[in-house]
């Protein structure tokens, strides 16, 4: 069996959803953000944004294989 089709198609789902929790999150944190919160969160933001990018570049890589 070939599983790189279902892999391909995990790791879709799995950017699609790493990059609307990023999305979400920058929202949220445009709204609530104060001194309190973390300097390190842009940080954050921009590595979530690059796992999801890189999930979704492995997915399509996957497919197209």
């Amino acid at each position: 069996m070939n599983w790189l089709p279902i892999i391909g198609i995990l790791m879709l789902i799995i950017g699609i959803f790493q990059l609307s929790m990023t999305i979400k999150t920058f929202k949220t944190l445009k709204v609530e953000a104060n001194h309190s919160t973390s300097v390190f969160i842009p940080m954050a933001l921009w590595s979530g944004a690059l796992m999801g990018i890189v999930f979704l570049a492995v997915g399509i890589g996957a497919l197209l294989v």
